[in-house]
């Protein structure tokens, strides 16, 4: 979602062992959570195609973030941002039914 020169992305993965310990308990397998990137400068897009698997880099730099994303099919979304947040973490079992 865009909003000015801020985009709040939904992204989910799946849980692994060092997770809290009370989603293990609940057999949660994946949780998903918003990730805010704000105050956005530089955005720039190649390949254009925002589907599948997604490696997210957020590298802290002197006075802001880099942050890359890169999608499975050659996709890069790239950006310099002064302020990221994560909001509306949430565990879940995922059983895979449509």
């Amino acid at each position: 979602m865009l909003d000015g020169n801020s985009i709040c992305l939904k992204l989910s993965s799946k849980i692994e062992q060092a997770a809290p310990k009370k989603w293990l308990e609940k057999n949660y397998n994946e949780y998903e959570f918003q990730l805010y990137i704000v105050d956005i400068e530089n955005f720039n897009v190649e390949n254009f195609n925002f589907s599948g698997t997604t490696t997210l880099t957020i590298e802290e730099k002197t006075s802001n973030y880099e942050v890359t994303i890169k999608f499975e099919n050659n996709c890069i979304a790239s950006c310099q941002a002064k302020n990221i947040s994560i909001a509306n973490i949430t565990a879940y079992n995922n059983d895979s039914a449509v």
